[in-house]
């Protein structure tokens, strides 16, 4: 399927994406994984584009488009639709490196998970965590921003299961959740995901997230060490030094899930005038309205391939009053509506499956 992008992903898939990567850590075993689930973990890395001591190292990293690869070629070599849950199954607090120390010396879940959404790019690049509160409720989730990704669906379950096992770990075994909701289609089978999550899960949302009680944002960690998160924090600072596109983009993509995204609101968010984000922005060649056409771009195409949910409601997560604007935008974007995007890309998958 071929197809026009914006013209700011023209201009940066090469210099601001190419280098975006995911920290190894507990991906350390999944060439056992893949191995135990019958299928041979070297000719499974090599076709993700991976050398075989690509993963050797907790602290090293893989481009994250390369992560997904992986996953991808792991559920499909396997033959094990719920791969990317049982990779993310692997993960705990320790295998986050700086990001997971800062968590675990937080003085509350809150701090923590405040802490994750500030610090996660320091691990994996290509997708932000969010939280969002309503009410008595309070939802953690994650939204990829990385364009052109392949296995989305194994990246979220994968998410998912990972954050699962670090909310039990800083509220103990009594955290569960209120519901679980996944951005990609249902599985053929889903009981999977219900054991893990121990509800049952609800598919082509508009997001990926967890959700549970708001009570438990105020649960005091055990351990907690204000003097090793200070430490911590200092050396998260020094590291967090992401050029200005990457940082638009993730900016973007977290205000999009707030119902915002003008350019106000991302230079507030990055602390600067509004006129120095877009003269420092045209220094990068580009401008805000192509990054935010980048970004809703890639959410377009990951809700349209990997979902079902209804035309008006991708209109709405992108921001756009009503569906008509986004569906102009669109065909300007790739010179077709997204409704034949959509069955294009169900095409493709189709066929590709055909071949493994």
């Amino acid at each position: 399927m071929t197809h026009t992008l914006p013209r700011v992903v023209e201009q940066q898939l090469a210099s601001s994406w190419t280098d975006r990567t995911q920290r190894v850590g507990a991906f350390t075993a999944l060439p056992q994984l893949i191995r135990e689930l019958g299928a041979d973990p070297v000719t499974t890395m090599a076709a993700a584009g991976l050398a075989p001591d690509s993963l050797d190292h907790a602290g090293g990293s893989i481009p994250y488009a390369a992560m997904g690869r992986l996953l991808s070629e792991g559920a499909k070599r396997t033959h094990c639709e719920h791969f990317g849950l049982l990779a993310g199954r692997l993960w705990h607090l320790d295998d986050l490196g700086l990001v997971g120390e800062l968590m675990r010396h937080s003085s509350s879940v809150y701090q923590a998970l405040r802490t994750l959404t500030v610090y996660q790019h320091l691990n994996s690049a290509g997708g932000l965590p969010f939280l969002l509160r309503h009410g008595d409720t309070v939802d953690l989730g994650y939204a990829i921003y990385h364009p052109g990704i392949v296995g989305a669906e194994q990246i979220y379950d994968a998410v998912m299961a990972s954050g699962f096992n670090q909310l039990r770990e800083l509220c103990g075994p009594g955290w569960m959740p209120a519901a679980v909701l996944f951005s990609h289609k249902k599985p053929i089978d889903a009981e999977p995901h219900r054991r893990l999550f121990r509800v049952q899960p609800r598919f082509d949302a508009e997001l990926s997230f967890v959700r549970f009680s708001a009570a438990w944002l105020d649960h005091r960690i055990e351990g907690y060490d204000p003097v090793r998160r200070r430490a911590a924090l200092e050396l998260a600072r020094q590291a967090d030094r992401g050029v200005l596109v990457e940082r638009v983009a993730r900016a973007l993509r977290t205000l999009l899930l707030q119902g915002k995204h003008s350019g106000d609101d991302v230079a507030d968010m990055l602390a600067m005038h509004r006129r120095t984000l877009n003269r420092r922005l045209k220094a990068e060649g580009t401008t805000f309205q192509d990054v935010l056409d980048s970004v809703r771009f890639t959410v377009a195409r990951e809700l349209l391939s990997d979902s079902n949910v209804a035309l008006d409601d991708v209109a709405a997560t992108l921001g756009y009053a009503c569906v008509n604007p986004f569906m102009r935008t669109f065909r300007r974007w790739t010179g077709t509506t997204p409704g034949r995007w959509r069955r294009d890309a169900g095409a493709d998958k189709s066929t590709a499956s055909e071949t493994i």
